[in-house]
């Protein structure tokens, strides 16, 4: 385990306590706004076709790959960031919905980012620039976000969808933990496979 990993476990651990089961999820009829049986705690949910599946959870900290501690502090030597995700799939698979529908209960989704990530072997990898402005830091490149629909459900709970089809891959839910916590970002992890590729 390496110490990025190390640490944004801790981190995860210490700042949510989300509960989540690995599964390979089949699709939900498109459009399904019904949220009845939505699970209580906290969290990224999606209604399959065998009921609710809540979606796995890790603090995105971005890290240099191998900069010093005192170059960090000066921010120079690099102009990107990495963030990697232990496993080279997320725990929830979703098998011929390219346009899966996402209830977040309890969680805000301001400032919301649907982000690609890089499979890289065993794990999988988030590259972010870091800008020359220390409040601005680390951010999202344009080419790894999709755009999504956000519809108001009931109460504290509130549904989006990509705007287009998600091409197979490794994604996150990414969103930031408050405004005390600005560079951390808390991401909620799915694949999108086909039938034939599923695990």
């Amino acid at each position: 385990m390496t110490t990025q990993t190390l640490v944004s476990s801790i981190a995860c651990a210490t700042l949510l306590a989300f509960s989540s089961a690995a599964q390979n999820a089949a699709p939900s009829s498109p459009g399904n706004l019904d949220i009845t049986g939505i699970p209580a705690p906290m969290g990224v949910y999606y209604h399959a076709a065998g009921g609710w599946v809540g979606l796995s959870h890790t603090v995105l900290m971005p890290f240099w790959d191998g900069r010093p501690a005192a170059l960090e502090v000066l921010n120079v030597g690099s102009d990107h960031t990495l963030i990697h995700l232990p496993g080279s799939h997320a725990g929830i698979e979703i098998g011929n919905d390219a346009r899966p529908t996402f209830y977040l209960h309890g969680v805000s989704p301001a400032d919301m980012h649907l982000v690609r990530l890089a499979q890289k072997g065993d794990y999988r990898e988030l590259q972010m620039p870091v800008s020359r402005y220390f409040w601005d830091w680390a951010h999202f490149r344009a080419k790894d976000l999709t755009d999504f629909d956000i519809a108001g459900v009931n109460g504290d709970v509130v549904a989006i969808r990509p705007s287009a089809d998600l091409k197979p891959g490794e994604y996150s839910l990414a969103t930031v933990l408050g405004r005390d916590y600005e560079r951390l970002r808390l991401g909620f992890e799915f694949g999108i496979v086909t039938v034939s590729a599923q695990r």
